[in-house]
């Protein structure tokens, strides 16, 4: 990847070590998409891990016995992860729909290659997995609030 399309760029490849970067480096590609352009539907097989440059990408599900889908997010800031199905294996599926809102760049991690590279270097692995958890934290946490935001009190049972 040339230097002005390299991944160092981006907050979550910044908080890495040089040599865990280096590790990344030949796994990761850029790749630029339109608005309307759609990454991955729902139920395809995974693909890569994607950290988004810039760009806005919503994320949609299909409605129960329905072909109406429902938006339920999107991610706009650099360094955002979604895709995290590349990590969990084969078997998996995507859960949603990701389509661009706007001309969209990312940069694509090849699961599989990222999980080798953590069981063969546990050191750096531990760290670039450690970073995954911190984004994906993040998320949670802002789903959380989303929700909290949406609910009106004494709706929900907590016993």
């Amino acid at each position: 990847m040339a230097n002005d399309e390299s991944p160092q760029r981006t907050p979550f490849f910044r908080a890495l070590r040089d040599s865990e970067r280096e590790l990344l480096e030949p796994i990761s590609r850029r790749r630029k998409y339109a608005a309307g352009e759609t990454i991955f539907k729902e139920g395809d097989p995974p693909g890569p891990l994607r950290v988004l440059v810039k760009g806005l990408v919503s994320f949609r599900q299909r409605q129960r016995d329905s072909e109406t889908e429902a938006s339920f997010g999107n991610v706009s800031a650099e360094g955002e992860l979604f895709g995290i199905s590349a990590l969990l294996g084969a078997r998996e599926r995507y859960f949603y729909t990701a389509v661009c809102l706007e001309p969209t760049e990312v940069i694509e991690l090849d699961g599989p290659k990222l999980m080798r590279i953590c069981e063969e270097q546990p050191i750096a692995g531990i760290r670039i997995m450690r970073r995954l958890t911190e984004v994906l934290a993040q998320r949670l946490a802002g789903a959380r609030e989303q929700i909290r935001s949406r609910v009106r009190p004494g709706l929900i049972s907590h016993g």
